[in-house]
């Protein structure tokens, strides 16, 4: 049976199409196309009528194809939206595309110095892994120096009969000194530059999936998440190897992202 919608006039081929994960219609051609024209339906919303095999988007479907002449028109997806549209529709800022409804967002981020998704620039494992190490050394160079210090005065202030593990004074202060003054660190300058002095030699720097800058918070979080990555035979960190945006578990578990 044909799939036709009656009116007074003649009839019209009906078509379905796809809205926020629901099948609308029927609606006439007409219709349609009213709706592509207010960016309702775009050129990958999926799209139905009798005689077709399955949905196909909008742009592949015989009633765009008969609505088009020349050549196909140019799409891309928007940065913000992730939809996609002509390229007469939408502007270009540097390598990044946004549709006209998503404009104003966009300028926002961009006034408020977010860099746009599509500008991000990930940095490679290897940068990352020297960051690392160059961290490692010099938190054992300078955060470690205070910690042989106060060993060293609390050898030359006991009298020779006593021991080290007799003075309890001197661990009070080295055994928290040791094991609060790394991850201070790694929040601290994250928090506050996005890098630490590691990830600064490298030029690289941690930011949200927006690219702007973490919270306090984000960077504690980060910071116990990379531990996690670690224990596991540090698969966690090998994931940036295969990840289309270089993210580590811990990157994925605090939705953060590393960029040159």
């Amino acid at each position: 049976m044909t799939n036709y919608l009656h009116g007074k006039g003649p009839k019209f081929m009906a078509w379905y199409y796809v809205l926020d994960g629901t099948s609308r219609g029927p609606v006439a051609e007409t219709v349609l196309r009213s709706l592509h024209k207010q960016n309702i339906v775009v050129f990958d919303t999926p799209v139905w009528t009798e005689g077709m095999a399955e949905w196909v988007p909008f742009q592949d479907s015989t009633l765009f194809s008969g609505a088009s002449a020349g050549r196909p028109a140019v799409t891309h997806t928007c940065v913000e939206c992730g939809r996609l549209f002509p390229e007469s529709e939408m502007l270009r800022y540097d390598q990044a595309w946004v549709c006209a409804a998503c404009k104003p967002v966009f300028f926002q981020r961009v006034k408020e110095g977010v860099t746009p998704k599509g500008n991000l620039i990930f940095a490679s494992v290897g940068r990352r892994f020297v960051a690392i190490m160059a961290d490692g050394l010099i938190i054992g160079l300078i955060f470690m120096v205070p910690v042989v210090v106060f060993f060293m005065g609390a050898a030359t202030t006991m009298k020779p009969e006593e021991k080290l593990h007799d003075a309890p004074g001197w661990f009070t202060i080295a055994i928290p000194l040791l094991c609060c003054l790394p991850p201070l660190y790694e929040i601290i300058f994250i928090g506050k530059y996005g890098a630490t002095l590691g990830k600064m030699m490298m030029k690289i720097k941690v930011v949200g999936p927006d690219g702007a800058p973490i919270s306090y918070g984000r960077s504690t979080g980060r910071y116990f998440a990379k531990i996690l990555s670690g224990i596991i035979l540090y698969i966690g960190f090998l994931m940036a190897i295969w990840d289309e945006e270089k993210r580590a578990l811990h990157d994925r578990i605090c939705q953060t992202r590393v960029i040159k």
